[in-house]
Parts: C-alpha cells; sequence; structure tokens
C-alpha cells in the first residue's frame, strides 16, 4: 500500500514519526492560520517572563530576514496539523474533548471546526478571554469552552462533570515557560512540586474519561540547572498508568527546526548536547483499544475549511 492510499484511507500514515517539516504538513498548516487562527493571543503579559529564556531566540529573529516578527512569536505555539490528526484518529462523531492545560485557543478552534465539543481550562483570565473571543470569530456550533480554573486542585472534580471521549493536552514544560505567578500554576513550580502536581492532575483527568476511550499527551523533555533531564514524558507514562489507563503507543513528533540550526553550535561545542528537534505524542487507553476504535465509527470530521 502506498503512501498516498494511507492518506487517503487515514489523513495522515499512522506510522510512529510524524514529520512537521513536510510540504505537505506546512500547506496544511498554512490552511488553518490563515483562517485567523491566534494562539499566543493572551500572552502579552507572560512575554515579560519569557524575555530572559528566550533571549537567544529573539535575537536571531530579529537579525535574520523576518525582522517584523513579534516577540511572542518565539514562544511554543501548537500545531494545528497535530491537532487535526489525533482527532481525526482518536474522537468519535460529536465526542467531547477534554484538554486540561488549554493555553492558548488552537486546540478549541480546531476541534469546532472539524465538528467535536472541547472544554479547556486555563489558570489565566486573560488567556481564557482572548481565546473566547478567537471562538466568536471562527467558531460555530459546536462552540468550544474555556474556563479559568486550576488543573492541579479540586477544579476538574467539581466543575467537569461530564465524561469526555478524548483527554488531549500538552502540560507545561516544567519551568522551561513561566506564564504567571499565580499560586495554581504549575508552570512557576520546582520541579518536584511540579511531577506531583501534574500525577495528581492526571489521575483526577483519567476519573473524567469514558470507558473504552484514548487518551493523548504531547511532551517533551526538560533539563535541570546542571543540562541533565529530568525525565517528564515518564512522568507522564507513569501517572498516567498508575491511574488505571494503560500505556498503548509513542509518536516522535518531528518538529521544523525553526532557529536550532543557529542555537545548536554553541552548546555542542560547549558540551556535546544534541539540539532536541522533536516531541513525544503519548498514547493510551482505558478499557479495551478494540472496542473503542469500534466506538469511533466511520463517520468523517467536517471539513474545516
Amino acid at each position: 500500500m502506498s503512501n498516498g492510499k494511507l492518506y487517503k484511507d487515514f489523513f495522515y500514515p499512522p506510522f510512529s514519526v510524524l514529520d512537521a517539516r513536510q510540504g505537505w504538513w506546512q500547506t496544511r498548516k498554512r490552511q488553518w492560520l490563515d483562517l485567523g487562527i491566534q494562539s499566543e493571543l493572551g500572552r502579552d503579559d507572560t512575554w515579560e517572563s519569557l524575555k530572559s529564556i528566550y533571549a537567544v531566540k529573539a535575537s536571531h529573529i530579529k537579525n535574520s530576514k523576518h525582522k517584523d516578527t513579534p516577540a511572542w512569536a518565539s514562544t511554543s505555539i501548537f500545531d494545528p496539523v497535530l491537532c487535526e490528526i489525533l482527532y481525526r484518529w482518536f474522537v468519535p462523531s460529536d465526542g467531547l474533548i477534554f484538554d486540561a492545560f488549554a493555553g492558548g485557543s488552537v486546540r478549541g478552534v480546531v476541534a469546532s471546526r472539524l465538528g467535536f465539543n472541547y472544554m479547556g481550562f486555563d489558570i489565566r483570565a486573560e488567556q481564557v478571554a482572548a481565546n473566547e473571543r478567537q471562538a466568536e470569530e471562527l467558531c460555530s456550533a459546536p462552540v468550544p469552552k474555556w474556563r479559568c480554573l486550576d488543573s492541579c486542585g479540586k477544579s476538574i472534580h467539581r466543575h467537569f462533570k461530564g465524561q469526555a471521549d478524548f483527554l488531549f493536552s500538552c502540560p507545561p514544560y516544567g519551568d522551561l515557560e513561566v506564564y504567571s505567578d499565580l499560586a495554581g500554576d504549575i508552570s512557576n513550580m520546582p520541579w518536584d512540586v511540579f511531577a506531583g502536581s501534574l500525577r495528581h492532575s492526571i489521575k483526577q483527568q483519567a476519573k473524567r474519561l469514558k470507558n473504552n476511550r484514548f487518551a493523548a499527551y504531547v511532551v517533551s523533555d526538560i533539563r535541570d540547572k546542571e543540562g541533565f533531564y529530568l525525565g517528564l514524558p515518564e512522568v507522564v507514562r507513569s501517572s498516567f498508568c498508575e491511574a488505571g489507563l494503560k500505556y498503548y503507543g509513542e509518536i516522535v513528533l518531528l518538529n521544523a527546526l525553526g532557529t536550532l540550526p543557529l542555537r545548536v553550535r554553541g552548546q555542542w561545542e560547549k558540551s556535546r548536547k544534541p539540539g532536541r528537534a522533536h516531541q513525544n505524542v503519548l498514547l493510551f487507553v482505558k478499557g479495551d483499544p478494540k472496542i473503542a476504535k469500534q466506538d469511533l465509527g466511520d463517520t468523517p470530521c467536517n471539513d474545516p475549511f
């Protein structure tokens, strides 16, 4: 079977590597962004706390041909094509996606445009407000919903009484990006507290997932101050397993290189540290994967454009 046939049958070949550098991927991403998605909105205040972290990235942007690129463009913006692929693969028709660490609008907007229901939590009121403005401009029924809540406390149990068809999120990568100084924001917590809070949150999320359903978390490992990996993917994997889900698969997402070729020389020459150019998509199932697959059905998604 050719790759062309796999694209036709599954939207994207279901391999353990997804390549966001491909021309097809970049074209599809541009289609999504041309709708007017601005997932970076709501980060104006956050940028002040990120300036030192992203000074190198920002300087490369400033000195490149893309001089008009705003400062927040060097922060992490979630890929809408990855959303679309995972929603098409793992969400049943009219299903509900629950996103405990929503961040920007992109995961909710993509869900709505494909015909799925979406509920996202974010601790920052300004981020939720920005997401809601994006939804008003870009979405019709089903309109994505966000709530300004702390996903690491008791908010999930108290404020999300429904049952989700798909758990999907991308938690903060430790304190790599500090989004606020709010007490419940895990991005400003020391590693041990961060890991414990994330474990507690995942346990609560798992209770809100229907039986015979899938979950996916997008993560990347992060380093301590001495340059050694802390093991964030393993924290997520073990947390879901402790919550009763089964670890079902892993996909490597190859990221666009961006400014990495400009930045990698210094760290490689200094300590032989390779430049990380991928993320991990960890897949889990609650219950029987065969029944979960049957429940997905064959109903096609809406045309998002």
